[in-house]
């Protein structure tokens, strides 16, 4: 098995977890994730021919991660790898991808995505080797109803802001304390963030972290954000390289 250099790892972590995103939001589509799988398989042997054909090399990654019992079973989950693996396999040649056996077989495609990508990052230890490289941020003169459309769309709870001098974050909790009172509040949803904050909108200020920053020392603090706003030393202040939230570190 070709041992996968930090970038790659990355690389691969990432094209699963897109993948896996894509099945949770749509059951049917859990083709992509049988893609990402089998890219990765095909890394690791250049000779594998389809699917199945990757099953020894990709057992072998979550068995050197100790991720796998001596008899195939995944720690914590009382579930077999194997047939996880054959159930994919056998779903992807599989017409009938609708419905209840759809979300059957994405269900356990996510499963096995979040194996490999527990494996890919088994020996990462900074701050860039967990969090998202293309963060989606907000700016001072765009709207409130703009930040608030992006965390309807998206599920995020926290947006960056750089306000020209500091990090913040705008949470979803702080958006609806200023709209709900005055619903619709059209007023308000059209007002920019600079406006808005003004006017009794909450954002918080926050320390941004070093993407050489070590995952284990972020955690030691007695007071945790929601999400680490991520830069590097070389570049401006306001150069924002990426966020990192606890669901990335789980």
């Amino acid at each position: 098995m070709s041992d996968l250099s930090v970038l790659e790892r990355i690389h691969f972590r990432d094209i699963l977890r897109e993948a896996r995103y894509g099945a949770l939001a749509d059951a049917e589509g859990f083709q992509q994730m049988c893609v990402a799988v089998e890219a990765l398989g095909k890394r690791l042997n250049p000779d594998a021919i389809g699917l199945g054909k990757c099953r020894g090399v990709l057992k072998s990654l979550l068995a050197k991660a100790d991720l796998l019992s001596d008899q195939g079973e995944i720690y914590g989950t009382g579930r077999r790898f194997d047939a996880l693996f054959t159930a994919l396999k056998d779903a992807r040649n599989d017409i009938a991808h609708t419905g209840a056996y759809a979300r059957h077989v994405a269900a356990d495609a996510v499963d096995l995505s979040l194996l490999f990508e527990g494996a890919l990052m088994n020996m990462r230890i900074t701050v860039q080797d967990f969090m998202v490289a293309t963060p989606i941020a907000i700016q001072p003169w765009h709207s409130v109803g703009h930040a608030r459309q992006l965390m309807l769309l998206n599920s995020f709870s926290y947006l960056p802001m750089w306000d020209g001098e500091n990090w913040c974050l705008l949470s979803d909790m702080a958006v609806a304390k200023y709209l709900r009172p005055d619903w619709p509040a059209k007023s308000k949803i059209s007002k920019t963030i600079e406006a808005a904050r003004a006017d009794g909108l909450m954002l918080t200020t926050v320390q941004p972290v070093d993407v050489q920053d070590l995952v284990t020392d972020l955690l030691k603090d007695s007071e945790l954000p929601g999400l680490w706003v991520v830069v590097q030393k070389r570049f401006p202040s306001g150069h924002l390289a990426g966020v990192l939230s606890p669901f990335e570190l789980m």
